[in-house]
């Protein structure tokens, strides 16, 4: 098996807020990528809660000694970063306060690959017989509007919601989604701590045989034209950072704002 993995940071930010999973000796592999916070909180390093996420969830999963599945593994991290928030005096009534983070990450055996997600870092697969499909599903992907028709819903049914106008602002519409909207049936999977986010995590294997390439990668790797399809075959044909350049070029025609981008892509 051979293991290429970039990272490349959004030069907005202070520092990135990705992490790459590379566990060798336990044949881990994995992107995780901290969700950017709305409160200020800044440890005593400067770190903000997205980096000390996808960071707490990346050490764990690193360190040596872990023999669990790599689902049990995950639910570790996740329990593992509720501790760290605790310790830190995160008030972990607030939600929309929360460190979180975004994974994907594989576990190679003789047999095949077991992966587990939360969020949207993606898994992606290749086989021999040219085959390439995306092994999780993009949750995050729409949940503002899956968010607006629940408050429709809400106020339909007598519940006390803000009229819509009040969510004009984007602050509001990220609050809202992360405190009634994360690790729900209706929004989205994400590691923040909370025992629902277990229920949230999407898992699965595939043989050894006949796969060729398994792709992980933080939603800053997705082409904003592109399917995952075509983003798994520009970098087989052309590389990653090839590829990242014309992401970046997509993205500027468009006005995007760059994110941080991380990929760790196994071959056999």
């Amino acid at each position: 098996m051979h293991i290429r993995h970039f990272t490349k940071p959004s030069p907005l930010k202070r520092e990135g807020e990705d992490a790459l999973l590379l566990n060798p000796a336990r044949h881990i592999y994995g992107v995780m990528d901290g969700v950017t916070p709305i409160a200020d909180y800044k440890d005593e390093n400067g770190h903000n809660g997205a980096y000390l996420a996808s960071n707490t969830i990346k050490a764990h999963m690193e360190r040596a000694g872990s023999h669990g599945s790599l689902v049990e593994e995950v639910v570790a991290a996740n329990r593992e970063l509720r501790q760290a928030m605790l310790r830190n005096g995160i008030d972990l009534v607030k939600k929309h306060e929360l460190w979180a983070s975004c994974i994907a990450a594989a576990h190679v055996t003789p047999e095949g690959v077991r992966y587990a997600q939360l969020g949207d870092c993606m898994v992606v697969a290749r086989y021999h017989d040219g085959r390439i499909s995306a092994l999780t599903e993009n949750r995050v992907k729409g949940v503002s509007a899956r968010a607006k028709a629940k408050r429709a819903r809400d106020r339909q049914n007598g519940e006390t919601v803000e009229d819509e106008t009040g969510f004009a602002e984007l602050y509001r519409v990220m609050a809202y989604n992360r405190a009634s909207m994360a690790n729900t049936p209706e929004g989205y999977g994400v590691a923040n701590g909370t025992e629902e986010a277990v229920d949230h995590i999407q898992s699965g294997f595939v043989p050894i045989e006949g796969l060729t390439h398994l792709l992980l990668i933080s939603d800053g790797m997705f082409h904003p034209e592109l399917p995952l399809e075509t983003t798994m075959e520009l970098i087989l044909s052309e590389g990653i950072e090839r590829y990242v350049e014309r992401v970046e070029e997509a993205e500027r025609n468009k006005n995007m704002i760059p994110d941080d981008r991380s990929a760790v892509l196994l071959s056999w």
